[in-house]
């Protein structure tokens, strides 16, 4: 009985602080998204949103594509890089979309997204 009662009191003191430790952890800093573009394929089938996401001192910039008849919210990323990135979407067909941007610290470059096929050209 004395072990039972003892690991009862171990568990409760490991709760209890793992409770003052989480609610004396720094606020997580929130981020904003910030538009930049937005283009629709030439079939109107697919749409590309440019968007940068500011979370406190650091940005990325992001080309996010879904079908046009889903919400804003439900896109994939096929493009992420570090930093402000002035960045083009052209679309050269209805499944091939160019992206050209300067060179910059790339996180994300897809090639494919469904049947879109994307290519990324450095801008010079």
């Amino acid at each position: 009985m004395k072990l039972v009662a003892g690991l009862f009191a171990l568990m409760l003191a490991i709760g209890l602080a793992s409770l003052v430790l989480w609610r004396s952890s720094p606020e997580s800093v929130p981020c904003e998204s910030r538009d930049v573009s937005h283009s629709r394929s030439p079939d109107d089938r697919s749409e590309a949103d440019v968007f940068e996401l500011h979370c406190g001192p650091s940005v990325t910039t992001h080309v996010a594509l879904r079908s046009s008849m889903s919400a804003p919210k439900s896109h994939a990323d096929i493009f992420v890089a570090e930093g402000p990135v002035a960045i083009q979407v052209t679309w050269r067909s209805p499944r091939e979309l160019l992206l050209l941007s300067p060179p910059a610290r790339v996180l994300v470059a897809e090639t494919r997204w469904r049947d879109v096929t994307v290519k990324l050209h450095p801008q010079q």
